[in-house]
């Protein structure tokens, strides 16, 4: 159940049974500090800054996976005839040990792609700064997006751009990010 009263399913792997050094080399996938994530909207407000969020839907599915992984078919869902054959994944799915970390850089090639720099210090902090625009900070937590920038035309135009490149649900100028 989500925090808006909606409920979610989703098909998770048994991550539980890969092994380290055949299933997975890597799992550690950044996340933003919850110290900025205050400080941000405090900035924010303090220089009237305008502020916007979305939600990237089903966002470890577009992680591409450099592991070869196959799964069992889901119960309920295997084709009759066909119950012992298995699925190979190309896309990182939910449980999946890697599954974090292949999102995080597929989000990141993404917004470079956008125009977006990396702070060195906070992995999911982006800023976009383009000459003759004002500049549009990025918080990023998993699949939670916001936009910060005091020109809200520039951030809307970003917004579209990020959306077309995902499926989001636009959350709109945000009365909490994370449950704060």
């Amino acid at each position: 159940m989500k925090s808006d009263g909606r409920k979610k399913a989703c098909l998770v792997a048994k991550g539980f049974s890969q092994v380290e050094g055949l299933d997975f080399d890597q799992v550690f996938s950044p996340v933003v500090h919850f110290e900025t994530v205050h400080l941000m909207p405090v900035l924010a407000a303090l220089e009237n800054w305008y502020i916007t969020g979305l939600d990237v839907r089903s966002a470890y599915l577009y992680g591409k996976l450099n592991e070869e992984i196959y799964m069992e078919q889901p119960k309920g869902f295997a084709v009759p005839g066909q119950e012992c054959k298995v699925l190979h994944l190309w896309c990182a799915l939910y449980g999946l040990k890697q599954a974090g970390l292949a999102w995080w850089h597929t989000l990141d090639k993404s917004l470079k792609e956008l125009g977006f720099e990396r702070l060195k210090s906070e992995a999911c902090i982006f800023f976009y700064k383009k000459k003759g625009t004002n500049i549009i900070i990025s918080i990023i937590y998993v699949d939670n997006v916001l936009f910060c920038s005091p020109n809200k035309a520039v951030v809307d135009a970003i917004k579209v751009q990020f959306m077309c490149k995902w499926e989001c649900r636009g959350l709109g100028e945000p009365n909490e990010f994370l449950r704060m």
